[in-house]
Order: structure tokens, then sequence, then C-alpha cells
């Protein structure tokens, strides 16, 4: 069996006892599982608006600082950009993308009026609002500019891949249920990937 962890920090700041104690764990976990362990860095320098060359050059000294030695080179998720385009339009091409109007607030304003629900293991889930609009006005909707976000449609994804498990060490069997979440966000309106 071959063990891959991975730290990822976004470089908006310097590291904080939490990032170290991740970051340690998951290179202790690769050293422990012997000559097929690797421990990877990957930077999440995708929010550009945030993100500082200084605190990337800072976590990484920090990480050498703790003697932590990583996988080269550090994979930077901004200069994959057109990986993530090509996985969208995959997905895109097989129907399991749309396009979401909705701004957190509007989100967060239909699940109140619904009382709240409906609710998943880490809370409120996305009502699924404009995964029902049909084509014509989704159409429209871009073409006069509405921002939007892509959204996975997470129920039909979960129809065609089946059901989604994996054995943890510690936990043994574990099962998901990705239509349960209804719809993650996959890309804003300019395709910048978002966070997952």
């Amino acid at each position: 069996m071959i063990v891959v962890t991975r730290f990822a920090p976004s470089p908006t700041g310097y590291l904080h006892l939490g990032h170290a104690y991740s970051a340690l764990y998951a290179s202790r976990t690769a050293a422990d599982a012997g000559a097929g362990g690797r421990f990877l860095v990957r930077i999440e320098d995708i929010d550009t608006g945030r993100c500082r060359p200084e605190f990337e050059t800072a976590i990484q000294e920090d990480l050498a600082w703790l003697g932590l030695e990583w996988e080269v080179p550090v994979r930077r998720q901004s200069d994959h950009m057109e990986d993530y385009a090509d996985a969208l339009a995959r997905l895109d091409g097989m129907g399991l993308v749309y396009p979401c109007f909705c701004s957190r607030d509007e989100i967060q304003e239909e699940l109140e009026a619904a009382g709240g629900a409906p609710h998943g293991a880490d809370g409120p889930l996305y009502p699924g609002t404009c995964r029902e609009l049909d084509s014509d006005e989704r159409t429209t909707r871009i073409d006069t500019g509405a921002a939007y976000a892509l959204r996975l449609d997470a129920r039909l994804a979960s129809s065609q891949t089946g059901p989604l498990s994996w054995t943890d060490q510690k936990q043994g069997e574990s099962q998901a249920d990705p239509a349960a979440h209804r719809a993650g966000g996959l890309a804003r309106t300019d395709g910048a990937p978002s966070y997952h």
C-alpha cells in the first residue's frame, strides 16, 4: 500500500500552531508508512486577492525549520488552472454541472424561509434552487451578465458513479452519500475553481 499525505496551506498569512500540527501529522504519517510513504506540499494560491508570495516563502521556511522534508517541486494550484478548466469542461460535457445565480445571502434567505431545512451533517445544504432552471432561463441570465457559480449536480453524478466508499486505517469501512450534499460549487463566473 502506498501512503500519500499532503499539507495544503493557503499563503494568505503566516503558519499558526494548527498548521504546524497538521503538517507534522501528515509528514509523520507518510514517514511511518516506510519506503512507500510520500509527503506532499500543495500551495492553495488561487485566491489572488489574498495570497502573497512572501507568505508562501515563509510557509516553506517554517516547514523546514520544523525539520520537515517534502517532495519537490511543490504543487502550486495556480500553475494548474488549465487542468481544472479541462476537468470542468468534461463534467459539463457529461451534463453534470449547472450555473447557479444565487448569492450566499439569497441561499441563506431561502433556507430560513424553509425553516432552516434541509440540513446535512455539516449544517444547511444548498437547496438546489437553480438546478431546476430550464436552459432558456439559464442562457438569458448568462447573456445579461448575471454572476453565477458552476455547481456539480451531485444527485446526477452519484447516479452515474454508484456508491462512494473507502477503508480508513482506524475507522474501517466508510461510505458517503455525495447526493446528500446536493451541489458543490466548482467554479466562479470567471472560471476560477472553488477551493474544496
